[in-house]
């Protein structure tokens, strides 16, 4: 069974809607799916009639940012409650001070001369559409106003610390975050470990404190090959006793890179997040 809990629609920075997101993964044959998007469960929402009627198991899903000492870091919430209130509020605070942050920045790139000529809230307002503003839409932005050719040199240019529009990020604390999670009966997973690019040391510490928040699980595989990183984050979900999860964090089909459901095999040590499911998953006849 081909599965993936990481991924996003254009409720958020994807580029397919929910509906088309289904489509591809009936396309690829995943057969279960969490929509993650970032700090809104309005795609899964939005797909999961879909979902039942072409036969994909849709879990709900949330990615939510969060700060630890002073870094921005994702949480993914797995198989929770979607009309829990407490969830629901934490996330709207989150949106708000997104939307925050993306005046910040548009105020920012406007009092540069080469952005005067444009009206930048209108053109964000229309990359975004009806999803979650992030920084990825402004780095698309950037790209179809040719100011840049891919979405790395608009980070290392425009967006990335240190940068004309660079805006520091207000996020609620970890803690709270996980509690949100917690509190809509769902499970609270460290989102790709490896980006944070953090020492060994600081990535057990950030763990240590996400246990004592009482998160449960890390995302173990992010890519279609084994690798170092991987092993090393199976490692630390055995050492730690957290459940295993596996996400592609796919955003955009032309990202050849990160396809939906291009992931490598959880490795049999780990414990999988989908047998501590509601309804346990079960792959290869066992949960």
């Amino acid at each position: 069974m081909k599965v993936d809990f990481h991924c996003h629609t254009t409720a958020s920075d994807g580029s397919l809607n929910p509906s088309e997101l289904i489509d591809l993964a009936v396309q690829y044959e995943v057969e279960t799916l969490a929509i993650t998007d970032h700090d809104t469960t309005s795609g899964y929402s939005q797909a999961l009639e879909y979902a039942t009627k072409k036969g994909i198991r849709l879990i709900p899903g949330v990615e939510a940012s969060c700060d630890w000492q002073g870094h921005t870091i994702h949480i993914v919430g797995l198989d929770f409650d979607p009309d829990n209130e407490e969830l629901q509020k934490g996330l709207e605070l989150i949106r708000a001070l997104r939307q925050k942050r993306a005046d910040a920045m548009i105020d920012k790139l406007a009092a540069r001369p080469n952005f005067q000529k444009l009206d930048l809230a209108d053109l964000l307002e229309q990359q975004i559409g009806e999803g979650v503003v992030g920084r990825g839409h402004f780095a698309q932005l950037l790209i179809e106003q040719n100011y840049v050719k891919n979405s790395q040199q608009a980070f290392d240019k425009y967006l990335k610390k240190g940068r004309v529009g660079y805006v520091k990020s207000e996020w609620p604390d970890l803690a709270d975050v996980v509690n949100w999670i917690k509190q809509a009966n769902g499970i609270a997973v460290i989102a790709h470990p490896g980006i944070y690019k953090f020492t060994s040391r600081k990535l057990n510490r950030l763990i240590e404190d996400f246990i004592t928040a009482g998160g449960q699980g890390i995302e173990v595989v992010n890519h279609p090959r084994p690798s170092s990183d991987m092993m090393g984050m199976a490692e630390r979900a055995k050492r730690y006793d957290l459940l295993a999860s596996i996400g592609s964090d796919f955003h955009r089909p032309e990202h050849s890179w990160r396809g939906l459901g291009w992931l490598a095999p959880l490795p049999e040590h780990c414990t999988p997040v989908w047998e501590h499911f509601k309804k346990p998953l079960f792959i290869n006849g066992k949960p």
